[in-house]
């Protein structure tokens, strides 16, 4: 059942507008593959939308009897995937934020679509008195998770709790109508969603500064080819290292002064000065 927590922001959300569901096809089931940390082979499983991460574990351990009293962790794209996540959900919003981010730069293959890898990390055998779930002690300091994080960067609780809402008023699925276990388990999900959030905005604004910092490289580098068509010729070839023994064989370095993005700028720059050369030659002979 759904907390008196969830409940009320249910009630806060306005009804969403009857719409296909274009997120997840009738068949919500979906495959993965898990691989393990200690030479255990690949293990093949299906997950269904309301399969959250401890559902999994205990699907590995059914197919998998040796991992019974080991302590399994589940990690996808250098993330730990905390218990009360619906797996199911969380892929299909990382994958939809995954080829958003494409658009701008590549298409992902299909091929990546098609195969989800999740890392297992097995850990040491647990203990007769000792819970799987390894609760840590409840007054050590927790990290802030989720739009919590924002109370860093100056944000009061209301705009916190206005984002939160706006938020999940907006998100593609209606989590809300999901029947949790318990309140931690809707927390775990709500605050993994905005931690992917989070880091999809974080990594949108990597790669737009990587594209705007390779296209002036190579703007530079025709600058440099075209007003200084010969001077920079001399830095671009590699310079290659002494051998001292017939069998020994090192790489050459590339050019330190040059990048190689900045050397493709430069002889387009110098191709662009031969030809404007040519083109005021027979202009003046003409």
């Amino acid at each position: 059942m759904l907390s008196e927590k969830a409940k009320g922001k249910q009630r806060e959300i306005d009804p969403p507008l009857e719409r296909p569901s274009s997120s997840t096809p009738p068949d919500d089931s979906r495959d993965l593959t898990i691989r393990f940390t200690e030479g255990i082979p690949d293990f093949n499983l299906t997950v269904r939308p309301k399969d959250t991460v401890r559902d999994v574990k205990a699907h590995i351990v059914e197919g998998l009897p040796q991992l019974k009293d080991r302590r399994l962790r589940l990690i996808h794209a250098g993330r730990l995937l905390t218990d009360g996540t619906l797996l199911h959900e969380w892929l299909a919003t990382l994958e939809e934020r995954q080829v958003r981010a494409s658009a701008r730069s590549q298409e992902i293959s299909k091929e990546d679509q098609l195969v989800t890898w999740l890392h297992c990390s097995v850990g040491p055998v647990i203990e007769p008195g000792e819970s799987e779930e390894e609760k840590p002690q409840v007054a050590q300091l927790q990290p802030l998770r989720g739009f919590d994080r924002l109370a860093a960067a100056g944000f009061s609780e209301d705009d916190i709790a206005n984002f939160r809402r706006q938020f999940h008023s907006q998100s593609s699925s209606n989590y809300l109508d999901i029947e949790f276990e318990n309140e931690d388990d809707y927390d775990e999900h709500a605050r993994a969603l905005e931690e992917q959030w989070i880091d999809s905005m974080d990594n949108v604004n990597t790669a737009s500064l990587s594209s705007a910092s390779s296209q002036s490289l190579i703007l530079r580098g025709i600058v440099i080819g075209f007003f200084f068509p010969i001077i920079p010729f001399f830095f671009l070839r590699e310079t290659k290292a002494a051998v001292f023994w017939e069998e020994g064989e090192h790489e050459s370095g590339e050019s330190v002064i040059f990048s190689r993005r900045t050397q493709v700028g430069v002889v387009f720059g110098f191709l662009v000065n031969l030809l404007f050369g040519m083109w005021r030659y027979l202009l003046d002979t003409s």
